[in-house]
């Protein structure tokens, strides 16, 4: 006589399902608002030509685009660091803090 063997009940977790389709898009919209006011900005100096004159001051390339990198990173650093908090307290609360930030950081 051959028995089958015992497959354990599946079970169908909703939370997980909705986190693969939607956590990405989430994830993306946060940055969206970021973006837009950094290029927001960038646009506006360019209007009011801030970047020629502070040229004509003696300042080059370098330091501007550095004071920008800086900029992204600070205001980055402060996203990702409360996205993360809020995803381990109500969502990942078996997983790695350090890696879940350094991944959303690497995102942004």
């Amino acid at each position: 006589m051959v028995t089958p063997f015992k497959i354990p009940q599946i079970e169908i977790d909703g939370i997980k399902i909705l986190l693969q389709l939607a956590l990405t898009l989430f994830v993306l919209l946060m940055y969206i608002p970021l973006l837009y006011r950094t290029v927001y900005r960038i646009v506006f100096e360019k209007v009011t030509r801030a970047k020629e004159s502070m040229r004509i001051m003696g300042m080059t390339d370098g330091p501007y685009w550095l004071s920008w990198w800086c900029y992204y990173t600070m205001v980055n650093l402060a996203i990702v660091t409360g996205s993360v908090l809020v995803l381990w307290i109500n969502v990942f609360q078996t997983e790695s803090i350090p890696m879940l930030w350094l991944i959303i950081f690497l995102f942004g």
